[in-house]
């Protein structure tokens, strides 16, 4: 989340700088490139100014789970969980219009997996059925060449320098779903079409509901975004993405895991 607002904070800032002056829109958004392509390389190591650790990976040792909604009921662990292929991604597009305050972008991420030990119970709630699920083992799950496209609109103020967002349109498709998780139902032939069912299922439910995510993402990230902007400064969020002290860019060398 705040990767995302300093991304925002920059483009305000590039896009202030250029008031009274001509304004060169392919300049702003080749900044911006650069800002991104910065953190890209940053992600490895984390962003200690903002709190945020290692990105890619992102790991978590050990997590409790324990869900309870009138869907789902979820109990159990899952250990040595590893979120790859976070940097792992292409600028297809960003265009910063500086005149009306719009951030027109394009990603594409080519393979986020995640990997992980698990053992969870499951209960799924649903038209007055209960379906059980009782897993344990080694998890991999891929989602490849995912695309996420749409644009954002700020405001900022000028005698304020309060910085706010508008709006968030946010859709995503994905080219493949790859689901290989041991002991769904048990093993063998089961548990095979078990994977088969849910990487279909993932795949259907993101591809064929592009509007629904989309008002969804905007319904909670445009409030979450912007209580973050009222918490803290431009020029705090920028210098905490830096990676830095005074200005200066630390080159960045991943932390060594046994995992």
């Amino acid at each position: 989340m705040k990767i995302f607002v300093a991304i925002l904070a920059f483009v305000a800032v590039a896009s202030a700088a250029s008031v009274g002056q001509p304004i060169e829109t392919h300049s702003i958004s080749s900044t911006i490139v650069d800002l991104i392509e910065g953190i890209q390389e940053q992600m490895p190591c984390g962003f200690t100014g903002l709190g945020i650790p290692p990105l890619a990976p992102l790991r978590i040792d050990h997590q409790e789970i324990n869900i309870d909604t009138s869907a789902l009921k979820a109990q159990g662990t899952i250990d040595h969980f590893r979120l790859n292929g976070l940097n792992e991604f292409d600028i297809d597009e960003m265009k910063v219009n500086a005149i009306t305050s719009k951030v027109t972008y394009k990603f594409t991420f080519r393979d986020v997996n995640v990997d992980t030990q698990y053992d969870l119970s499951v209960l799924l709630k649903k038209y007055g059925f209960t379906i059980n699920l009782i897993g344990a083992g080694h998890a991999k799950f891929a989602i490849k060449d995912m695309v996420i496209w749409g644009t954002l609109k700020y405001s900022l103020g000028v005698i304020s320098g309060n910085l706010k967002l508008k709006s968030l349109e946010v859709r995503t498709h994905l080219g493949e779903v790859d689901s290989e998780i041991e002991g769904i139902l048990g093993d063998g032939s089961i548990n095979e079409k078990m994977n088969e069912y849910l990487a279909e299922a993932v795949e259907l439910a993101i591809n064929e509901n592009e509007d629904l995510i989309a008002d969804t993402i905007e319904s909670i990230a445009l409030p979450a975004v912007n209580s973050v902007l009222d918490d803290i400064s431009i020029a705090e969020v920028i210098a905490g993405a830096g990676g830095g002290e005074g200005g200066e860019k630390e080159v960045c060398i991943p932390p060594e895991f046994e995992w």
